[in-house]
C-alpha cells in the first residue's frame, strides 16, 4: 500500500483516487468561506487541505487570497476558454476504497456503485475490511463538477507563469515550495455536507460501521468503529463547521432518492425501504409532486471533495530513479523525511491506539501525489527540459484496466511515450478528454506545416498564410437542411468527462452481431481527437465531421469513403454547416476566421470571414441569403451572402450553442448557456429583435426542436425539465418533469405527437406532446444520454450515450431493436441521414461510424 503510515489524509487520498474524480481532499472545507477551491486556483497541499497562493482567473487589482500577485501578473483568461458545468458528477451517497467490502446502509440497502441508495436519517453504514487500510466518503447532496476543458491553454499558461508563482510563494509569502509542489486546479467537484474517514492497522477481516445523520452530516452525530472500537477522532472528519447547527429536522421532507434534483439539498429522508426508482419530487399541497422548493436550495455547495490538477517540474538535476513498489509520495525520496515504522492505528498488541498516541507531524512532509511519478517518468525518459502532467493522464493511461495500486510499477510496465514540443515541454503521449491534439498534418490539406502532398493530389502545396479571400457565388449559398438534423449548429452536447482511446470496431453487442456487414467504420483515417461536430448534407451525399484535433473530414456518405481531410484551422472545430445545395461547407474554430469550403474544388482556398470573437455554432438560413454564427459572448453575427455585409445581434448574454430552423424555413431558434431561448422569424432577422423570448427554465437550455410545421418548439435544460411552447404566441403549452438529471437532448417526432428526451439519468423518456404524459421510458444505457433523434419516418428513435453505445429503439413500444458497441468512448454526436437509411455517430475516441440500417429498420 503506497501511503505515509502516520497520516490519515494520505491514506484517504491514496485509497479513493481510483474513483476517477481527481485528488480526494481530506479537508473539503475552505480555510476561509470567501476562498473556496475554484478552477484556475494555484496552491499547495498541507495536511489534506488545499492552500491558496493565487486565484489566476482574477484580473489585476481584484482581491487575492493573500492580497498579492506576482510581478508582471498575467491572469488566466484566454480567449475561447471552454468550461463545462456545473454538472452532476457523483450520484451515489457513499464512496469507499476497494479494501472495503459488503457495504450495507441503514441495515438493509446494499451499496453497489454507482447506484444511489435512499438512506434514512440517523442510519448506519456497515462494512467488512478486506485489508488493513480503508477509506470512505459520505456526501450530501450529490457532487457537482465544473471543469476547464481547454488543456492546451492550461499547459501554455503553466509553462509561462510557474516561475512567477514560485517567486510569489517563496519570496513574498515565505512558503519554501518547490515548483513541483504547486498545483493548478482545472476541475473541482463540490457538495454541501460531507464526512470522511480512514483507518490503518491490523484490521483485515474486521467488521466496521459508520454512524451518522445523513441529512446533517456536519452534526456531531458521526462516529466510526472498527471491531466495536471507535477509531480516534483524528481519523475521521465531517463538515462544514458552519452547518453543524442544522439537522434533518430543519429540512423539508423529500420523497424519493438522493441527489436527483438539480438543487442542492440532502439525501432522502424516507425510510430505507424507499424504492430506488422513486422520483426526486417534493410533496406539495394535496400530495402533488412538485420540484424542490427554494428553501431546499439555500445551502451553498462550496465544499471541494475532489479536484483535478496540473503540475510542472524542470530538469534541474540528473533524473532520479523511479522504483517500482515505492509510494508516489516517496518518488523522489525526501532525505529529510524520516517515516516511522509503526502502524498508524495499531498498537503493538494489534489493538487500536488512542488519540494521545497520534503525533500530527508539524512540518507537513510532502503529501501523497501520484502525479509526481509521471513528472519523474517524463524527465527520465525524454529530453524534455520541462515536464507537465495531470491526474487526468493517469486516468487515461489506465482507462482500459483496473486503476493500479502501485502506480510507479504500472507506469514502468506500460512505458508510455513522451511527446516533447518545440518549447521543450514533455507530456505523456496519452489521449484524454480535453486534449486538443492536432491532426497529423501530413494527412491533411490546408496544413500550414504540411510535409508532403496529399496522396492522390500531387498539386501544389497550399500554404494557409498565402490564402486570399475569394468571392462566393450567392447562388451556391443555399441553406442547410432546415431543422435540427442538418443545420449545422453543432447540436448542444452534454459535458464530456471520460478519457478516450481508439475505438474497437469489432466490439458489437449481441443485438448487433447479425448486422456486422451493415456496420462500417469510415476508413482508418479517423480523427485524432474527440469528434465535436457531425452534419449531413441535405441530399445525404456527404457527411462532414469536425474534431478537437482541428481537422475536418468530408466523407462520401453513400460508399463510406473519405473524400477530403482538411487541417485549415488552428484549434477545435466545434460546429459545421452545409448549405442546402451541399456544395459549400462552413466551419468555425475556437480561434481564427470562419471558413467556407467548396466541396469539389480541392485546390481552391476557402473563403475566410475574419472575426473578432469566438464562435460555437453556425448555420445557413434556409433561403440561402444569410450565414449566422453564435458567439461565446452571446452575440449572433449575420452575414448577407450577396454582398458579405455583416451585422451583429445582441439578445443573448451567454454562449450561443445552437441555431436551428423549422422545416418550412420560416422560424429560427437560438439558445445556449443561459435559461432563455429566442424565437425568430427568419425574414425579419434584420430587425435585430426576436419575435419571442421563451423564459421559464431554471437552468441552461441545452437543446431545442421544432415540430414539422414550426408552430411548436420543445426545449430541454439542465434543470431536468422539458417545456413545449407555441411559436405563434410565445406561451408555454406543456411542462414535463420526467428526468432526475439534466436533459441534454430533445426531439419532436415527425408527426409532432411525441417528444423524446435524453438525460444524465441514463434514460430516454417519450411523452405525449399535447398532454405531457409519459408514454415510454427507454432504459438500457449505463451512462448519460447525449443525443436523441427520431428517424425521418418516425418509426425509430436513436440514442447515443457516455456508456460508448448507440441504441436503436422501436418508437411505438420502446423496445430496443439494436445496440451498437463500436465506439471506445463517450458517443457525442448522432444523426440519421435525410433518407433515413443510415445512422452516423461520432465519439470522443475520434471515430466516426455510419451504419446502413436493414431494410426493415431504415426509414
Amino acid at each position: 500500500m503506497a501511503h505515509h503510515p502516520n497520516r490519515a489524509w494520505d491514506i484517504y487520498a491514496d485509497l479513493l483516487l481510483h474513483h476517477g474524480h481527481g485528488y480526494p481532499l481530506w479537508m473539503p472545507d475552505p480555510d476561509n468561506s470567501e476562498w473556496e477551491v475554484e478552477i484556475g486556483d494555484v496552491g499547495w497541499l498541507r495536511g489534506g487541505s488545499f492552500k491558496h497562493i493565487l486565484r489566476t482567473r482574477r484580473g489585476p487589482g481584484e482581491p487575492q487570497p493573500h492580497g498579492a500577485t506576482p510581478v508582471d501578473y498575467v491572469p488566466f483568461n484566454p480567449p475561447n476558454l471552454v468550461i463545462t458545468g456545473p454538472r452532476e458528477r457523483i450520484v451515489q451517497p457513499v464512496l469507499y476504497s476497494r479494501t472495503i467490502k459488503n457495504v450495507q446502509i441503514s441495515g438493509g440497502a446494499s451499496v453497489t456503485l454507482p447506484t444511489a441508495v435512499p438512506v434514512a436519517p440517523g442510519g448506519n453504514i456497515t462494512f467488512t475490511c478486506s485489508e488493513d487500510s480503508g477509506a470512505l466518503l459520505v456526501l450530501s447532496p450529490k457532487g457537482e463538477e465544473i471543469f476547464i476543458e481547454s488543456r492546451r491553454h492550461i499547459v501554455t499558461h503553466l509553462r509561462e507563469n510557474l516561475d512567477k508563482w514560485e517567486r510569489l510563494a517563496n519570496d513574498t509569502l515565505g512558503l519554501e515550495l518547490k515548483q513541483e509542489d504547486i498545483y493548478f486546479v482545472c476541475g473541482v467537484t463540490k457538495t454541501c455536507r460531507w464526512a470522511v474517514a480512514a483507518f490503518h492497522g491490523s484490521q483485515r477481516g474486521a467488521e466496521g460501521s459508520v454512524s451518522c445523520d445523513f441529512g446533517a452530516l456536519a452534526s456531531a452525530n458521526f462516529s466510526v468503529n472498527i471491531s466495536n472500537v471507535s477509531i480516534p477522532s483524528g481519523w475521521y472528519r465531517n463538515g462544514p463547521p458552519h452547518a453543524r447547527r442544522y439537522s434533518t429536522q430543519s429540512l423539508p421532507q423529500q420523497i424519493g432518492t438522493y441527489g436527483a434534483a438539480p438543487s442542492v439539498h440532502g439525501y432522502s429522508s424516507g425510510s430505507a425501504s424507499t424504492s430506488a426508482e422513486s422520483l426526486p419530487y417534493w410533496s406539495g399541497p394535496g400530495g402533488a409532486m412538485m420540484p424542490p422548493p427554494p428553501s431546499a436550495r439555500q445551502e451553498k455547495a462550496d465544499q471541494c471533495v475532489f479536484f483535478h490538477y496540473y503540475k510542472m517540474k524542470r530538469r534541474w538535476l540528473l533524473p532520479r530513479k523511479i522504483e517500482a513498489g515505492a509510494g508516489p509520495h516517496q518518488l523522489p525520496p525526501d532525505p529529510g523525511n524520516a517515516d516511522t515504522d509503526s502502524d498508524v492505528l495499531a498498537s503493538e498488541d494489534g489493538g487500536l491506539i488512542e488519540d494521545r498516541d497520534i503525533e500530527m507531524v508539524p512540518n507537513y512532509p510532502p503529501s501523497f501525489d501520484p502525479v509526481n511519478v509521471v513528472l519523474d517518468y517524463i524527465i527520465q525518459n525524454s529530453e524534455a527540459e520541462v515536464a507537465i502532467a495531470s491526474d487526468l493522464d493517469l486516468y487515461a493511461l489506465f482507462k482500459d484496466q483496473e486503476f493500479p495500486r502501485d502506480i510507479a510499477a504500472a507506469v514502468l510496465e506500460l512505458r508510455p511515450g513522451v511527446d516533447v514540443d518545440e518549447s521543450g515541454v514533455g507530456m505523456l503521449s496519452v489521449e484524454i478528454t480535453y486534449n486538443r491534439k492536432r491532426a497529423p498534418e501530413e494527412e491533411c490539406e490546408g496544413s500550414p506545416n504540411k510535409k508532403r502532398a496529399v496522396p492522390g493530389n500531387e498539386g501544389p502545396k497550399l500554404e494557409v498564410d498565402d490564402i486570399e479571400p475569394m468571392e462566393i457565388d450567392p447562388s451556391l449559398s443555399t441553406s442547410s437542411r432546415g431543422a435540427e438534423g442538418g443545420g449545422g449548429s453543432g447540436s448542444p452536447q452534454a459535458p464530456l468527462m471520460q478519457a478516450h482511446t481508439s475505438a474497437t470496431a469489432d466490439d458489437v453487442s449481441t443485438e448487433a452481431k447479425d448486422n456486422d456487414a451493415l456496420r462500417i467504420v469510415m476508413g482508418d483515417s479517423n480523427h485524432e481527437g474527440s469528434v465535436t461536430a457531425l452534419v449531413y448534407s441535405a441530399d445525404g451525399k456527404f457527411l462532414a465531421t469536425g474534431s478537437e484535433d482541428t481537422s475536418i473530414i468530408i466523407w462520401n456518405a453513400h460508399d463510406n469513403s473519405m473524400k477530403r481531410k482538411i487541417a485549415g484551422h488552428e484549434d477545435t472545430v466545434p460546429a459545421l454547416a452545409f448549405n442546402m445545395g451541399g456544395n459549400i461547407l462552413a466551419s468555425i474554430s475556437d480561434f481564427g476566421p470562419i471558413k467556407l469550403w467548396t466541396i469539389d474544388m480541392y485546390n481552391a482556398p476557402p473563403q475566410e470571414l475574419d472575426t473578432d470573437m469566438s464562435f460555437r455554432s453556425i448555420a445557413f438560413t434556409p433561403d440561402g441569403s444569410k450565414l449566422l454564427a453564435g458567439a461565446s459572448d452571446g452575440t449572433l453575427v449575420v452575414w448577407n451572402l450577396g454582398n458579405m455585409e455583416r451585422f451583429d445581434i445582441r439578445q443573448h448574454s451567454a454562449v450561443v450553442t445552437f441555431i436551428i430552423f423549422s422545416a418550412d424555413g420560416r422560424m429560427m431558434a437560438t439558445g445556449g448557456t443561459e435559461n432563455t431561448c429566442c424565437i425568430w422569424e427568419v425574414d425579419k432577422i434584420d430587425q435585430l429583435r426576436p419575435q419571442w423570448r421563451l423564459e421559464g427554465h431554471r437552468g441552461m437550455i441545452t437543446s431545442a426542436s421544432f415540430t414539422a410545421d414550426g408552430r411548436r418548439i420543445v426545449t430541454g435544460a439542465d434543470d431536468c425539465v422539458c417545456r413545449i411552447w407555441s411559436t405563434e404566441t410565445g406561451q408555454e403549452l406543456v411542462y414535463m418533469y420526467e428526468h432526475v438529471g439534466p436533459v441534454w437532448s430533445v426531439a419532436f417526432s415527425p408527426d409532432g405527437k411525441r417528444v423524446a428526451s435524453g438525460s444524465s439519468d441514463s434514460t430516454v423518456k417519450v411523452c405525449d406532446a399535447w398532454t405531457g404524459q409519459r408514454l415510454l421510458s427507454l432504459d438500457g444505457h449505463d451512462g448519460m444520454v447525449n443525443c436523441v433523434v427520431y428517424s425521418p419516418d418516425g418509426r425509430h428513435i436513436a440514442s447515443a450515450s457516455a456508456d460508448t453505445t448507440v441504441r436503436l429503439w422501436n418508437a411505438a413500444d420502446g423496445t430496443c431493436a439494436l445496440t451498437y458497441n463500436e465506439h471506445g468512448d463517450n458517443v457525442t454526436s448522432l444523426l440519421f441521414s435525410p433518407d433515413g437509411r443510415t445512422l452516423a455517430s461520432g465519439s470522443h475516441d475520434g471515430t466516426v461510424f455510419v451504419r446502413t440500417l436493414p431494410s426493415e429498420e431504415a426509414a
